[in-house]
């Protein structure tokens, strides 16, 4: 019921669920018994012939569920938490199939909190072991996770021909919904890369997947202010500004979500030439990061201040803008411990742009100030 809750887009009751389920298995014995009946779910996670075994298996499978209904609703630590407890139980299971699962949703946990070393450590020998399993959706999903996470650590190339490959996978399998995500990623991807016509396709092929579907919201759809975007330069006006008031609809009360609303708000305004408006969502947009503990998001919307400030002729807060986003990229760096791995997410294209412009605006404004001064 849980699983079926979170393919609807509706994630409270997803966790309820999965809260209720967890409850029940702390309930039942660890009885070295072999099991007599296997339930359809024990199938399905390949789990051990041992009810002991059998029930870590399926407990962490719940865990896992937990874990990626948590961070749909922005309850960052908290999805952590649940993904490493499903991931200690799937070891202790020793079922490859809940590992891979468990590995899955605490990945995307890592992400968000800017954790992408860990992240990259753990789904990497993920990918590689699921590519062994019948079930391809399976495999898919970690494609994704796995060019979600290049994409944060600024491995574009990587990124890339991991997302097509979980694409075109998900076509062959006619995926639906998950397919979604893939195509928002891949239009994120060529957007950043400056092909905003390919940006443009992608961004056009999942809108009208993410319409076919009467969900409220879709699993992971986090980056469609990439759509607004690339909408928007290929001259498709309407349509942008119809997608951003449908997500505004269909987002309710769900704070993650509201994230990629405000910011492709920000986008729609400052297209207007609205500064103000703009600045107005991106500020919302950067307090709401802070409270949910998004790092990844919070140095983006800095530098989307940065740029509309810059625009307006506010050369101040412009540069206290790009500074804040480069505090922000530097604590990111900081936790990347593998040297060429560092080095590589500080030389990604957004950025240097970001370092590049608090350095400029950083020596510029104390000049403007002296001339200002002697006048």
């Amino acid at each position: 019921l849980g699983v079926i809750h979170l393919l609807r887009g509706d994630f409270e009751e997803t966790m309820h669920c999965a809260e209720g389920s967890l409850a029940l298995y702390a309930a039942l014995g660890n009885e070295p018994t072999a099991s007599r009946e296997l339930s359809l779910p024990s199938f399905d996670i390949g789990a051990p012939l041992t009810q002991p075994l059998t029930y870590r298996a399926s407990e962490a499978l719940c865990w896992e569920l937990l874990a990626l209904a948590q961070v749909q609703t922005g309850q960052v630590h908290n999805s952590m938490r649940s993904g490493r407890i499903a991931f200690s139980l799937a070891q202790e299971s020793k079922n490859a199939w809940a590992l891979v699962n468990s590995t899955h949703s605490l990945a995307y946990g890592l992400l968000e909190a800017g954790a992408y070393e860990e992240a990259l450590v753990l789904t990497q020998p993920a990918v590689t072991l699921a590519r062994t399993f019948p079930l391809k959706l399976l495999l898919c999903l970690t494609l994704v996770g796995l060019g979600s996470i290049y994409q944060a650590l600024q491995q574009w190339e990587e990124a890339r021909s991991t997302l097509e490959e979980a694409e075109a996978m998900a076509e062959t399998l006619d995926l639906g919904q998950f397919r979604v995500p893939v195509l928002s990623q891949l239009c994120m991807n060529c957007a950043v890369a400056g092909e905003w016509g390919q940006a443009h396709t992608y961004a056009v092929k999942a809108i009208a997947l993410r319409e076919s579907f009467e969900r409220a919201m879709i699993l992971l759809d986090f980056p469609c202010q990439y759509e607004t975007e690339a909408l928007l330069r290929g001259g498709d006006e309407r349509q942008a500004r119809a997608e951003v008031q449908r997500l505004g609809e269909r987002m309710g009360a769900n704070r993650r979500y509201r994230l990629p609303y405000l910011r492709s708000e920000a986008l729609l305004s400052a297209w207007d030439g609205e500064s103000e408006q703009a600045i107005g969502h991106l500020r919302e947009a950067a307090g709401l990061a802070v409270d949910l503990g998004l790092p990844g998001e919070r140095w983006q919307i800095q530098a989307a201040l940065g740029r509309v400030y810059k625009a307006a002729g506010d050369a101040m807060q412009a540069r206290m803008a790009f500074e804040e986003a480069a505090r922000i990229i530097q604590g990111l760096a900081e936790g990347i411990k593998d040297e060429a791995l560092r080095s590589r997410f500080l030389a990604g294209p957004p950025i240097q742009q970001v370092l590049q412009q608090a350095h400029r605006l950083a020596t510029q404004v104390p000049q403007d100030q002296a001339e200002q001064g002697g006048s």
